[in-house]
């Protein structure tokens, strides 16, 4: 798979958008997920402000081994989600950190992100890309089961540690490129 992903200026779908983020977005993404809700599965600390959104978000893109995108429903900001690149494990890639305002939970809004995410993944060669969510999260299993993607057996030890202390478990999710290896 190509990495660093050659991405074009914006990947839309309809009302749909993604953009690389840039600490521009900081603030109205901040806005967007301001919802106790939105943070529940995510394991690390809950932003108090815009400048400790972005302080998070420019951390995980420090390795380059991630793009993160701030995605968009008309002229405004509704939530993030990244494609990872593993250096280990160059055939593939993993789409997560999807965050989405709670407005648009149910809406179809994750279902279209994740196709343009998957559409640019494959056709810039990967074998295969993977999902993952917490093993408490029913809602986002069955919306990763929609796309649809294959969950691979048993549960995954994760290396992070929820906010209550204990140790993420995760439901992990497979698709394979339909144009084949």
């Amino acid at each position: 798979m190509r990495w660093p992903l050659d991405l074009p200026a914006e990947l839309a779908v309809g009302s749909v958008a993604l953009h690389p983020y840039t600490d521009d977005d900081a603030g109205a993404l901040f806005d967007a997920l301001d919802d106790p809700q939105v943070w529940e599965h995510i394991p690390r600390a809950v932003p108090s402000r815009a400048a400790d959104l972005d302080a998070e978000i420019r951390s995980k893109l420090a390795d380059g081994n991630r793009v993160t995108f701030v995605v968009w429903r008309g002229d405004a900001v509704v939530g993030r989600t990244s494609v990872l690149h593993d250096p280990a494990d160059p055939d593939g890639a993993e789409i997560g950190g999807t965050q989405l305002a709670r407005a648009e939970w149910g809406t179809g809004l994750n279902r279209a992100v994740k196709q343009l995410l998957l559409d640019l993944v494959f056709a810039q060669g990967a074998s295969w890309v993977q999902l993952r969510t917490d093993e408490r999260n029913g809602r986002s299993a069955a919306a990763i089961r929609k796309i649809p993607a294959v969950q691979e057996l048993g549960l995954r030890p994760d290396e992070r540690t929820r906010r209550d202390d204990s140790r993420r478990l995760s439901l992990m999710f497979r698709i394979a490129n339909p144009a084949g290896p």
